[in-house]
């Protein structure tokens, strides 16, 4: 047997592995708990996002307490959605850092109104502080710039982008 003809052969069963094993796991990401498929989902996550007011019972001073939330809108379809396999944990670390909750949020509800959230094109990430929308990232380069980044501070790195 010839060898180039050996290497050739495990190159494309190498291949045909891992876009097997990396469309059952985008497949498996779409159905998990970290993807938003109702509007009402979405709608909990924006809600989570309303500052917090607190008042010392001590000194009867009141201080405001920023919430905010982040949803990568994304085509379950897309070639984007297998990528979000290997930036989620960046992403999902960033902003557990910060205390702010990250989910993904299939492009496709049809309760959802995409156009009153300022969602012209997919994917896009959508940051939202006390229920309005902050700022919003189009593009798959624009969210990757976000995860090559060393800088855990997510809320410095979205509104520097």
């Amino acid at each position: 047997m010839d060898f180039k003809k050996l290497v050739d052969q495990a190159k494309n069963k190498t291949k045909e592995l891992s876009d097997k094993a990396v469309t059952f796991s985008s497949n498996k990401l779409a159905s998990s708990g970290l993807t938003l498929k109702k509007a009402e989902d979405i709608q909990k996550i924006i809600d989570s996002s309303v500052n917090k007011e607190f008042t010392s019972k001590e000194t009867g001073i009141s201080k405001t307490f920023i919430k905010k939330s982040i949803i990568i809108f994304a085509d379950e379809k897309s070639d984007f959605f297998k990528e979000v396999l290997y930036i989620l944990p960046v992403l999902a670390t960033k902003s557990f850092s910060q205390n702010i909750p990250f989910k993904i949020a299939s492009s496709n509800i049809k309760d959802f109104d995409y156009k009153g959230h300022e969602l012209k094109e997919f994917p896009s990430l959508v940051l939202y502080e006390n229920k309005k929308i902050k700022k919003t990232l189009t593009g798959k380069e624009n969210i990757l710039k976000l995860v090559k980044t060393i800088d855990l501070d997510i809320n410095k790195l979205i509104e520097e982008l």
